[in-house]
């Protein structure tokens, strides 16, 4: 077995960011080439190291659901306060990077799978008002490696008192046999972090907008229609989180979490929209930091009375509770 000589394990050994596997280490140190050295020199002393990720690159750069990366391989460290990322292309002159990613700053993430492929995706606040995306796709035997990372970054998201609104809350264990589709199911639970609690869930068709453009002697025409997909929505006390399939897949085989940490919520609300197709749902969320887009509008269908009442009252439970807004 290859011995480094240096705290870096395996410094001096090539890597062409093609292995086998994701895998997980304690210590950035212990990560595969350059991702050692990168992430471990930007460590602070205050910081606590909680899990390290090595991802080996793949030869996709898209994924179902409009996500794309470059063909790279990755380190990935979380600590108490942050996630820091380091990718390299493995091509000769291009410098590897490195990204540096507050958890305060995270608005949103994603992650799923299609079969033998995976993606892992942050949306956050970057130089002001702007926003990016940061995404890794890698091998889907790795998954476990990826929902560990963001149920510690949960860990450290800020809960709504469930008690001041007497909402009926419930731990995974007492709550999670209600959510009735087993893929969605398994892919919930996966990302609920210590301490964090179950209030609602609610089965729905997603929908997709379609922008489809018809050209005419005179004149060129925009025409919106709609697609839907199996989805399951979970509301606990730290997040929105929404498990929804991929269109023009087989049920099951393309799946995607979008997540949204409350804490980064101003205010959500309802609107409904009638199409051609019948009556949407637009849940429409206001980020707490001012970043553009402001907003974020998810669109459903088939929702009971019950669930539509309750997503109404959201806004005010947001507004008055302390824990978010202190």
């Amino acid at each position: 077995m290859f011995k480094s000589k240096t705290k870096y394990t395996w410094e001096g050994w090539e890597s062409s960011g093609k292995e086998d596997w994701v895998f997980s280490v304690k210590h950035p140190c212990e990560l595969i080439g350059v991702h050692a050295k990168l992430i471990d020199g930007q460590l602070k002393d205050s910081e606590k190291v909680e899990y390290c990720i090595y991802s080996p690159r793949v030869s996709s750069t898209s994924m179902p659901f409009g996500l794309k990366a470059e063909e790279s391989s990755s380190g990935i460290c979380v600590t108490d306060k942050r996630f820091i990322i380091s990718n390299n292309r493995h091509i000769k002159g291009m410098e590897p990077t490195l990204n540096s990613i507050n958890f305060e700053d995270i608005l949103s993430f994603n992650i799923g799978s299609a079969m033998l492929l995976s993606w892992f995706s942050l949306e956050f606040a970057e130089r002001g008002d702007t926003t990016k995306r940061l995404t890794i796709i890698f091998s889907s035997n790795g998954r476990q490696h990826f929902q560990k990372a963001l149920r510690i970054f949960k860990k450290y998201s800020l809960a709504i008192n469930t008690d001041d609104f007497k909402l009926d809350s419930s731990f995974p264990a007492a709550f999670i046999h209600k959510i009735k589709d087993k893929i969605h199911r398994d892919y919930l639970k996966a990302l609920l972090s210590e301490q964090e609690k179950c209030i609602l869930t609610f089965s729905c068709r997603y929908v997709w907008e379609k922008i489809l453009y018809k050209r005419s002697l005179l004149k060129r025409g925009k025409q919106v229609s709609y697609l839907t997909s199996k989805a399951t929505a979970l509301l606990t006390n730290k997040a929105f989180m929404i498990a929804r399939d991929g269109v023009e897949y087989s049920i099951g085989t393309s799946v995607d979490i979008f997540n949204v940490s409350l804490d980064k919520v101003k205010d959500i609300g309802m609107f409904e929209e009638n199409t051609d197709g019948g009556r949407i749902h637009k849940l429409r969320i206001n980020f707490a930091k001012e970043v553009n887009p402001a907003a974020l509008d998810i669109l459903f269908t088939d929702i009971d009375e019950e669930t539509e009442i309750f997503l109404n009252d959201i806004p005010s439970i947001l507004n008055l509770t302390p824990s978010l807004n202190g």
